[in-house]
């Protein structure tokens, strides 16, 4: 694009897609007769726009034009295998990055999208592999080690490989197996499981950029689409009217830490998502808390029945511990969602206008709404590393907005820098309230 000519007819489309005028660049090109030498431009700038538009659609019905005249594209090739993914079409995403892996000299990105896509639909050991294919090509790469990190959560590795970090999750995997989680509740014996695990870690150059640990069942709650949703429209979707989570209110990191026992030990009837976080939002008020998401009121109710008996065995003690719905974003935009009404009643209704608008976005996006093809989980319940990076992130934010109860658990350097600006507005909120 950038050796067309300022003064061809098409300059115009490309300034307007520089500027971020994807609309106005549209109309442009569809007022455009293309000469047949100019085909394969006009088929780039169109593919260009809808994919910067993340109309994904009609990005993969123009890049398999543009491949049909240009079988090497390397733009064409990675944009259409990303688009791909993005609905839901995997096998045909995997099959045009093994493609561009034939040609791309710099295949660290397509190693990389493969073990993202082999990841989504449950390959884990196909997405190891690709992700210790991007790892030889640049060691120090940090995003791909939180890939291999992530993928931990999920799956153990059926077989020894080299590699510094799937063999510290084996240690941590290993030293973990055989804890007494009845004793667990014991801050004597938080200190000691956190400093033993920490002294594997050192030798791990890595910063890890995760400050919640979920346990995930094989539900797919579809989060991405409905935030995509909320955001571009400002409605809650649907499905969100029955979203309900069991929300637990701590007061320090010791309790969060001893919270995450509970939630990894506690068995419910259906296994609900768990997750245990420190609150890196702005504007969202409470430092520590742990979430259980429910299909519905009565799953809830017994869901808070069960979790409130378990955390009563312990010496833990909640600030709260309530039912609300599903996601904080949809009622701090509504607050008369935040309202339930334990009998069952909304005090909130979902609006046929916003049915409309929600058809409207699922038609653009075929796909977005087959569970069957995405593979959420379910994760495991080993502590790994993933579980002990975050703690010592729960740590470092402990330190950081004054909370001296770390230093009953372990008193070092925590590293982990990115927290220091992730939380530096939140912080400021916490002091003015």
């Amino acid at each position: 694009m950038n050796s067309v000519d300022k003064n061809s007819k098409f300059a115009n489309v490309i300034n307007e897609i520089k500027n971020n005028n994807y609309n106005n660049a549209l109309i442009l090109l569809s007022k455009i007769t293309a000469e047949p030498n100019e085909l394969y431009l006009e088929k780039k700038l169109y593919a260009a726009i809808y994919f910067k538009k993340e109309d994904w659609v009609k990005s993969v019905e123009y890049y398999y034009k543009i491949l049909q005249i240009e079988n090497k594209d390397l733009v064409a090739l990675n944009n259409l295998g990303v688009a791909l993914f993005k609905i839901g079409k995997f096998n045909e995403a995997i099959n045009i990055f093994k493609k561009l892996l034939k040609i791309e000299k710099r295949p660290f990105n397509v190693y990389r999208s493969l073990g993202l896509t082999f990841k989504n639909i449950g390959k884990y050991e196909e997405a190891i592999s690709n992700f210790l294919q991007a790892l030889n090509i640049d060691k120090n790469n940090n995003s791909i080690k939180q890939d291999l990190i992530n993928i931990c959560n999920y799956h153990i590795p059926n077989e020894t490989k080299n590699n510094d970090i799937l063999n510290l999750n084996k240690k941590i995997i290993h030293l973990n197996n055989n804890l007494n989680f009845n004793n667990l509740i014991d801050s004597r014996f938080i200190k000691e499981f956190v400093i033993k695990n920490f002294d594997l870690l050192d030798k791990l150059k890595i910063t890890y950029e995760e400050c919640q640990i979920f346990r995930r069942n094989q539900t797919n709650l579809n989060c991405d689409r409905h935030f995509k949703i909320f955001n571009k429209f400002q409605i809650i979707p649907k499905y969100c009217f029955d979203c309900f989570k069991v929300q637990i209110n701590l007061k320090n990191v010791k309790d969060l830490i001893k919270l995450f026992f509970v939630f990894n030990n506690i068995e419910l009837k259906n296994n609900n998502i768990r997750k245990c976080v420190t609150e890196t939002r702005e504007n969202v008020s409470g430092n520590y808390k742990g979430y259980i998401f429910c299909t519905g009121l009565l799953d809830a109710k017994e869901v808070l029945k069960i979790t409130s008996n378990e955390i009563k065995k312990t010496k833990l003690l909640p600030l709260k511990i309530d039912i609300k719905h599903g996601c904080t974003e949809f009622y701090n935009k509504f607050p008369e969602y935040k309202e339930i009404n334990l009998d069952g009643e909304q005090n909130f209704k979902y609006s046929k206008e916003w049915q409309i608008i929600e058809n409207s976005f699922d038609r653009k996006l075929p796909g977005i709404l087959d569970h069957d093809k995405k593979v959420v989980g379910p994760t495991h319940n080993k502590i790994n590393l993933s579980d002990i990076l975050i703690i010592k992130n729960w740590l470092k934010y402990a330190k950081l907005i004054g909370d001296n109860t770390y230093l009953d658990i372990c008193n070092r350097d925590f590293g982990q820098d990115f927290l220091d600006k992730l939380i530096k507005n939140q912080i400021n909120f916490r002091k003015q309230n």
